[in-house]
């Protein structure tokens, strides 16, 4: 079975510079992307690293977008212990800060840093067609930790 997903990015670099250069506008590029994206959906749930697995993807066309989205859920118990042992927060605690706007503001940050750098690397070839919208949508296996999206590319119509 083929695999395009690499170190959470959908297309490897050399797959997103073909699938770009065979589309000249957003339309073009989402029926492109959608049967990689289904034979994405095939290999669901991919484990992408020791806390994070890909769940699902999306390739949409809609008023003059393509809109590609990944959802991710995250390993709670994972997150948390990492968190506990950057702090002296309890797992309770932990919690309760996620919940906060300067909580939901942290963990956005930096799932944005490197959702962002990943993406410029993997999908620069888009970055040139306008109406490309890229999102990563995360959530927790713990249903008291707010869900998050990041949007890591945007490029205008």
């Amino acid at each position: 079975m083929k695999r395009y997903f690499i170190l959470g990015i959908l297309c490897t670099y050399p797959l997103a510079a073909h699938v770009a250069a065979h589309a000249n506008n957003a339309k073009s590029l989402c029926n492109k992307l959608k049967p990689v994206v289904a034979d994405l959906m095939k290999q669901t749930p991919i484990e992408v690293d020791y806390m994070t697995t890909l769940t699902g993807a999306q390739a949409m066309y809609f008023t003059n977008r393509c809109l590609l989205n990944y959802n991710y859920v995250l390993n709670a118990d994972v997150f948390l212990k990492e968190m506990m042992d950057a702090n002296s927060l309890s797992k309770e605690e932990s919690i309760s800060f996620l919940n906060t706007e300067e909580g939901i503001n942290t963990v956005k940050s930096v799932f944005g840093d490197i959702a962002k750098n990943a993406a410029s690397a993997y999908f620069q070839p888009f970055s040139k067609i306008k109406g490309v919208t890229i999102t990563y949508s995360y959530s927790f296996d713990n249903p008291k930790i707010p869900s998050l999206v990041v949007r890591v590319m945007e490029n205008k119509t």
